[in-house]
């Protein structure tokens, strides 16, 4: 059963909108009392093909782009935000691109998905995004999420795509479709007043954590830990309220408490933290709750308490930090306490925003230079004025002393008095590039901005020339403070960097592909989190003429129900840069493969209630974007529609193989006809629909288009990777050359000699020595000497007196490539 969701899940991003929070997610509880689970919402990874949720945008796209903007290069920034939550290592869940596509067939599908939309937005909303279609609470664990959307507005004038705070928009509001509501600790899903992450940052570990507590793999936990604890007013339980950890220069990581005031944060790195404990910040603009959080409920959909009122504290009960919680990994810390003062009316203090000034152009989030000039900054927010002068008492201070403010520091800034506060900046004695965290007060006012500066040791790129393609195709940047790491993004991609060069300090770069004519926004992004836009405008760049024509596909129709690959032809095809998407959440790319740059092998897999519509085919590459409506067709299956699925991640060359044989009823290999890269492969058996048979050893690594035929029909062709023949030991001897054997066991002490065979050829770098691990019953070795003999190797090694006697397993890892692993039978002299 589907239940529509109120529209009031969504969460707006507004010009003007709330403070920090630290990770918190849509959450439903089964009782109104103690003991508090909070059920979250969320996609089911179960329902979800590949454990990956695809994204659809709508075809109809904005009405209004700034001058030489363009819906095209809008969509290179909305694949990158996707690609920034897609590429969190310690989430299952993943992020396809599923092209352009019309608002019915979207709504219409089976299969949970993103919506991506356009719609006009009241004044000084940025965007919203959330769950909009719920089903039942699933066994008591959690609500799956149906269907999500990203809501953008139809006007990109003001705002154009290349725009790096548009860019942390996206992000936020892609945060929000999976699960995620706003967050105080500084990271993207922080409101933009306080968001502090930047387009090459573009999530802190609050916002890791978040993602990775809804969706986490199995290791996630390893290595981190707990705090938990209560906020409590006397006997009553502060429920909504905010409590983060922080370091002194390092990460802000939090949660909200449950009802009763009961708290946990998960995921932290060992060491020692400062804790607080704050309410969430009033209304702004209208916001239906504090915050813009989207409340709690109970099962029958009543608002859950909370959202009282106190003083903000440091742990246990102080203005100042000056008592730190240890985590230790794979360790809760248990009974970490708060005992607050209510109080009956909000703080005057909430929602500072930071800008700085290193040119002539407003940054946020704002950076100060430890070898700069301009060591000020600007803020704005309540609580800080008292008519046109700093509000009587204000003190400004970082967590750790990492900045201070001067005697006569804060004043109205010139430019905007009655608004914005300028503060001077003076820096520790032992600074060093990182963030600082801030503390507001005033009176019985407390505030705590989580990384409200960023400390830099290096003023930020500028890009001053950018070159013509030379016969390479490639273009040369020139600029001040690029380096080896620094990377140039034509509009949403990252150009691959081919040179720098340390004296001239010139990259050379490939451009992505373009249309023709094509004007790019570029960018250069240096590691430290700072872009050519802190200094300049964006620079410009005009591609050639391009006579590329619109992408061919192997096959327009598909089963429905089925899976099948389709061969796609074009220009320019790469991994990273091209992203193929078929119109409709119920068609699922499940794996692609670029051939070459000119051939792209895609497994395309069909719910069985896709049948009868038409969908748009988009081929995304570069920054060329290529859609064609109504070209693929989705038909109903006849009676002797078969289809190919892989039992296992793919084949290996000289190992027998195996494929499920949908739709034919199989009892014999008798008429199979089976072909690998059109080398014909003879069926050795056939077990309950699977067929058997032997992957020729010289088949070649790679994928592989397989296609079966049963006398004159043929069942959908499939694409398989083809994994080569694994690498082996042949041998161990020990002394001048004994087997080692059953009758010859290797001994404690004794040097023996290894021979691998089957590698690849110059598996590590020239003039480095290969890195080998090996274990022996589990037992870390060192070898004592590795001789690489081209395809093959000789590793000498010394059996340590800890491995226990008997058949032992060895395992060799070189270069990252598994050796199969090897009995040795282990006996003292």
């Amino acid at each position: 059963m589907r239940l529509r969701t109120p529209i009031r899940i969504l969460i707006a991003s507004l010009v003007l909108a709330t403070s920090n929070y630290g990770y918190y997610h849509f959450v439903r509880y089964a009782s109104r009392n103690a003991p508090f689970n909070a059920i979250p919402v969320k996609f089911d990874l179960n329902a979800l093909p590949d454990k990956t949720v695809t994204y659809h945008i709508n075809e109809t796209g904005p009405a209004n782009f700034a001058a030489t903007d363009s819906f095209a290069l809008l969509i290179t920034q909305i694949r990158s935000a996707a690609r920034v939550w897609n590429d969190v290592e310690t989430s299952e869940l993943r992020l396809r691109f599923g092209g352009l596509s019309q608002k019915d067939a979207i709504t219409a599908a089976a299969t949970p998905s993103i919506e991506v939309d356009f719609q006009d937005l009241p004044p000084g909303v940025r965007g919203m995004g959330g769950p909009t279609t719920t089903g039942e609470i699933a066994g008591g664990q959690f609500v799956p999420i149906l269907r999500s959307v990203v809501v953008l507005p139809r006007d990109f004038a003001e705002r154009p795509s290349w725009n790096d705070r548009l860019f942390g928009t996206l992000v936020h509001e892609f945060g929000h479709a999976l699960g995620l509501q706003h967050a105080f600790a500084g990271g993207a899903m922080a409101t933009e007043i306080t968001r502090s992450t930047t387009k090459i940052r573009p999530l802190s570990p609050d916002d890791v954590i978040g993602l990775s507590l809804l969706y986490p793999t199995r290791n996630f936990r390893e290595g981190l830990g707990t705090i938990s604890g209560r906020v409590s007013a006397g006997t009553e339980g502060m429920g909504l309220a905010s409590v983060i950890a922080l370091t002194p220069g390092g990460a802000a990581i939090g949660a909200l408490t449950h009802p009763d005031g009961s708290y946990t944060i998960d995921g932290l790195p060992p060491g020692n933290y400062y804790l607080y404990a704050h309410p969430l910040p009033p209304n702004r603009l209208g916001e239906a709750t504090p915050g813009a959080v989207v409340l709690p409920t109970d099962t029958a959909g009543r608002d859950m308490p909370g959202g009282q009122q106190f003083d903000t504290v440091f742990y246990p009960a102080s203005r100042t930090p000056f008592i730190t919680v240890a985590v230790g990994a794979g360790q809760t810390n248990e009974g970490v306490n708060f005992n607050v003062s209510r109080r009956n009316a909000p703080t005057a203090i909430h929602s500072v925003e930071m800008f700085s000034f290193p040119g002539q152009r407003d940054v946020k989030p704002a950076h100060v230079y430890t070898n700069g000039a301009r060591n000020l900054v600007v803020m704005t927010g309540p609580g800080l004025f008292q008519g046109t002068a700093p509000a009587p008492g204000l003190q400004v201070s970082a967590i750790g002393g990492a900045v201070s403010v001067p005697n006569g520091g804060l004043r109205p800034y010139a430019s905007a008095p009655t608004s914005f506060l300028q503060m001077d900046v003076q820096f520790g004695q032992f600074i060093g590039a990182g963030a600082a965290h801030l503390v507001f007060s005033r009176n019985n006012d407390l505030y705590v901005l989580p990384n409200g500066l960023r400390i830099a040791d290096r003023s930020a790129p500028q890009i001053e020339t950018i070159s013509p393609r030379n016969e390479n195709g490639e273009v040369v940047i020139t600029g001040s403070s690029l380096n080896a790491s620094s990377r140039i993004a034509f509009g949403g991609v990252f150009a691959t960097v081919r040179a720098f060069d340390e004296n001239s300090g010139r990259l050379t770069i490939a451009p992505p592909p373009g249309a023709s004519n094509q004007v790019a926004h570029v960018g250069a992004y240096n590691s430290d989190g700072q872009s050519s836009q802190f200094l300049q405008a964006v620079q410009t760049w005009n591609y050639d003429f391009d006579a590329s024509a619109a992408p061919q596909f192997s096959t327009t129709s598909i089963p429905a129900g089925t899976e099948s690959v389709i061969e796609v032809s074009g220009t320019g095809f790469a991994d990273g840069v091209t992203s193929i998407g078929f119109g409709s959440p119920d068609i699922t790319v499940r794996r692609v493969w670029f051939v070459s740059p000119n051939r792209a092998l895609v497994n395309v897999a069909v719910a069985p209630g896709a049948a009868g519509q038409s969908y748009t085919v988009t081929v995304l590459n570069g920054l060329r974007l290529q859609a064609q409506s109504g070209l693929l067709q989705v038909v109903a299956p006849t009676g002797r529609t078969a289809w190919l699925t892989t039992l296992a991640t793919g084949l290996t060359a000289g190992a027998t193989g195996s494929l499920q044989v949908n739709g034919w009823n199989l009892t014999s290999a008798a008429a199979l006809q089976l072909t690998i890269n059109d080398r014909v492969v003879p069926v050795t058996g056939v077990d309950n629909g699977t067929i058997q048979f032997s992957v020729p050893a010289n088949i070649g690594a790679g994928p592989a288009v397989v296609r079966l035929q049963l006398g004159g029909e043929s069942a959908l062709p499939l694409a398989v990777q083809i994994s080569p023949v694994p690498a082996l030991i042949t041998s161990v001897t020990a002394g001048f050359g004994t087997l080692i054997g059953d009758s010859r066991p290797a001994r404690p002490g004794e040097l023996s000699t290894m021979t691998i065979v089957g590698l690849p050829e110059n598996l590590a770098p020239p003039g480095s020595q290969p890195r080998v691990t090996m274990t022996i019953a589990g037992i870390e070795h060192r070898p004592v000497s590795v001789t690489p003999l081209g395809t093959s190797m000789n590793l000498q090694f010394i059996v340590l007196g800890s491995v226990p006697n008997g058949n032992a397993t060895v395992n060799v890892t070189i270069e990252g490539l598994n050796v199969q692993p090897y009995v040795l039978p282990v006996r003292p002299f």
